[in-house]
């Protein structure tokens, strides 16, 4: 693969007062090795630390049965040791030179991010890239990880919104559908995961072309492209490249259930109904759509039913918005358990149709413009603000120059966007309800 070196400036204004604002400018770099790992760095001046991050598209999108939560047990199993560096080792490492690092799972990536001095950097690029190639799993290190992962999964259920969203969690997707399995995965099968199964599961998906490195901080580029490719350059595993297959169909599925009970003296009405893909034309519409209609502060729901009517205890998202398949938006309505709560249902039904015939109010949009403003400013004074801005946008768009254009995108959505998004998803025939009250 021929190597790219592109420059671009990561600008963002945080405005104190109107027309006064101070802009902070990054240099950003990018190459590409010749085995499709991609290393993105962003020169950011400090106090002489960086975050690297390491983001892998490997989530529990990629799961089948027999391996559902097996992207989540990698997240354990890269700390235990390499053929190289045992998992004690690894983590003495990091801890002598004062790193902080942690890793996530999600349900399309799994990131792996070390915060710590430059002067460490070198030992982090050789610890990521050797993890990356001679990661060693063993059944005596697997049959360990089974345990601590298995515990967090029954802690995951040992109050009762925990274990109300993993119960529910099986009612939301069709048969095949790359979100069918939470990303913690199913306890019956972790317990009997192989040493063989882990193995095949990381040497497909833990290669340098399925993967991109990110580092922010105070650095300079052409030193950690040096790095990049005296560590990272050797691995020559690759993920091989598939077909892309069809966009999985959500719109006409619904919820395997409309009741559930509750081990809790509350009562919540779960909506559900598509979500868009990042990818697609409606996705910025429809985000700025469940802010202002469902979670923000002074959203609609929030100003009626929670402050103004006082018949809702709280409206709380569940779903994540940005992900690479369409899948389903997920909110809860917390009421006391008590009759008449059907009017909520009722109230709900009539501000949607509202929002279908009239749009959104047009100090929300503004609002929600200039709260969309304020975030991006605050998250480019940290380096793993900056870091998580880049992946996200790298991931999702292949483009990490996308971040100069995400408020562009909010700022030309229309009245007649608002209206054509909600009458879409907001339509009765897409709207699915689970009424869940309390165990009798």
């Amino acid at each position: 693969m021929k190597k790219i070196k592109n420059l671009f400036l990561i600008s963002a204004a945080f405005f104190f007062l109107p027309l006064l604002s101070s802009a902070f400018v990054y240099p950003t770099f990018d190459e590409t090795l010749p085995n499709g790992l991609k290393v993105i760095v962003c020169e950011k001046p400090g106090n002489g630390f960086a975050e690297i991050e390491v983001w892998y598209r490997v989530g529990s999108k990629d799961e089948k049965p027999g391996i559902r939560g097996m992207a989540h047990m990698f997240e354990h199993m890269m700390f235990r040791g390499t053929t190289n560096v045992s998992g004690e080792k690894l983590l003495e490492k990091m801890d002598s030179v004062g790193a902080s690092w942690n890793a996530y799972t999600h349900y399309d990536r799994t990131v792996y991010h070390e915060y710590l001095p430059t002067s460490a950097l070198e030992m982090a690029m050789y610890l990521e890239s050797d993890r990356m190639a001679n990661l060693k799993v063993t059944q005596d290190v697997l049959n360990t990880e089974r345990q601590v992962v298995g515990e967090e999964y029954r802690n995951g259920g040992s109050n009762w919104y925990g274990k109300l969203q993993d119960d529910r969690y099986e009612y939301l997707y069709p048969e095949g559908h790359p979100y069918q399995y939470n990303v913690i995965g199913h306890l019956d099968e972790i317990v009997n995961f192989t040493a063989p199964q882990c193995m095949d599961f990381y040497n497909k998906y833990y290669s340098p072309n399925n993967a991109y490195v990110v580092i922010v901080g105070d650095v300079k580029h052409e030193d950690i492209f040096a790095m990049a490719k005296k560590y990272f350059g050797p691995i020559t595993k690759q993920l091989p490249v598939a077909a892309a297959g069809a966009s999985p169909e959500i719109m006409g599925t619904h919820l395997k259930a409309t009741e559930m009970e509750l081990n809790f003296p509350l009562q919540d009405y779960f909506y559900s109904f598509p979500e868009p893909a990042v990818s697609n034309k409606d996705f910025f519409a429809f985000d700025m759509l469940m802010s202002i209609f469902f979670t923000a502060d002074n959203s609609i729901l929030n100003e009626r039913l929670v402050k103004k009517d006082r018949s809702v205890f709280a409206i709380s998202q569940v779903s994540d918005g940005w992900l690479l398949f369409p899948s389903r938006a997920q909110f809860d309505v917390f009421m006391g358990p008590q009759p008449g709560n059907v009017k909520v249902k009722k109230a709900i039904r009539a501000e949607m149709d509202s929002v279908i015939v009239n749009g959104l109010p047009v100090e929300k949009m503004k609002d929600y413009i200039s709260s969309a403003e304020a975030e991006l400013s605050m998250n480019a004074f940290t380096d793993a603000g900056v870091a998580g801005q880049l992946g996200n946008n790298e991931y999702y768009f292949h483009d990490y120059k996308q971040i100069d254009n995400l408020l562009d995108h909010y700022k030309a959505i229309t009245q007649e966007d608002i209206k054509r998004v909600a009458a879409l998803y907001f339509s009765a025939d897409h709207i699915d309800i689970i009424n869940i009250k309390p165990r009798q």
